[in-house]
């Protein structure tokens, strides 16, 4: 929520966004990354309360069936949307395991105070994952604070 901010030695979102001399993002974020970034860790949190969580994740459930993506197009629609690098790290007969990454992930965790969510992340891979393979799936996630990464399964319920 927007209150996490109070810390001055963070970086903050503008900071960020800050360009260099030749005009290019000095932490390489992507240009959309700010205004996901007001959206899902400032505004929707203050208006949301305590079912941020789990409307940030049905809402990217939804936005995966409007897109009409599969498995294969989620790394870039994840760098387009400013949400950071997915690659996939594990796969078995009943789950899918992601890791998350990148500068826009690493600035989520500074500006989040080491507590930031992910369950739109989680709710369109979810989503994504289960149309492709016809089964439904359910999504967690892990954040490594250390790392500044996110590790995304989703669980395959093929019955």
């Amino acid at each position: 929520m927007a209150a996490k901010s109070k810390d001055l030695d963070k970086p903050t979102l503008t900071d960020a966004l800050q360009k260099n001399k030749d005009g290019e993002n000095v932490d390489t974020l992507t240009e959309n990354y700010f205004a996901v970034s007001v959206l899902r860790d400032f505004i929707l949190p203050d208006l949301l309360d305590k079912d941020t969580v789990e409307l940030l994740y049905w809402a990217g459930k939804n936005l995966s069936r409007q897109l009409i993506l599969d498995m294969e197009s989620l790394p870039e629609l994840f760098s387009k949307a400013g949400f950071g690098q997915l690659e996939i790290t594990k796969q078995t007969p009943s789950s899918y395991t992601y890791k998350l990454t990148g500068p826009e992930v690493k600035q989520r965790f500074d500006t989040n105070n080491d507590d930031p969510e992910f369950s739109l992340e989680t709710g369109i891979i979810a989503e994504t994952v289960e149309k492709t393979i016809a089964a439904y799936c359910l999504g967690t996630y892990t954040v490594n604070s250390k790392a500044k990464s996110v590790s995304i399964k989703i669980q395959i319920d093929r019955n």
